[in-house]
């Protein structure tokens, strides 16, 4: 599998541990709902007459969870290396999704906020997510870079706020008495 390669990405990358983070999320119900499974047909076992079943039920539940946890750690790895962002002069963009992929592109313009978060798993493994808020409703699921390590989601925080600022304050200095909006002008 080949990395998207930005130069955003080369310096502020994303953390590998979002692999290890990501499958353990998303395997994790399946192994409860295979094991309660399993315990049900165990018990089941134990009450016929031939009791070499349970350990029949408890190999397979074994061998499903370990084909899940294989399959999803490779999709993941599959996700890890086609994650794409870029900061560059005008916008944001972020493309995430190996097999469909979402993009999104932010201008600079647009965006209202910039905060980093994390959530319990994020904070177990040290990982951060870095938002990118904007008026429209896909900036709040889209927009957003999960999966960084703290001096990734400072310095990314850190390029983002100097950017829109900068941004902000040429268009302020562009704006010629003429294009003053009408709150201005009164």
């Amino acid at each position: 599998m080949k990395i998207a390669v930005s130069k955003t990405r080369e310096k502020y990358p994303l953390s590998p541990k979002k692999v290890i983070k990501k499958t353990l999320t998303h395997t994790l119900w399946w192994f409860i709902l295979v094991g309660i499974g399993a315990v049900i047909a165990i018990i089941a076992a134990f009450g016929s007459s031939n009791p070499g079943v349970a350990l029949i039920v408890i190999v397979v539940a074994a061998i499903l969870d370990l084909i899940v946890f294989g399959l999803t750690y490779w999709y993941q790895m599959w996700y890890f290396a086609v994650y794409f962002y870029e900061i560059d002069d005008d916008y944001v963009s972020i493309r995430k999704g190996p097999i469909t992929p979402n993009e999104i592109t932010v201008p600079f313009e647009r965006i209202q906020d910039v905060y980093v978060d994390q959530d319990l798993l994020d904070r177990i493994f040290g990982l951060y997510d870095v938002h990118i808020s904007s008026a429209t409703i896909s900036s709040g699921a889209a927009a957003h870079i999960d999966g960084v390590a703290k001096e990734s989601a400072d310095g990314l925080k850190s390029l983002l706020l100097q950017t829109v600022s900068a941004k902000m304050k040429r268009g302020a200095m562009n704006q010629t008495p003429n294009q003053a909006t009408p709150a201005q002008q009164q």
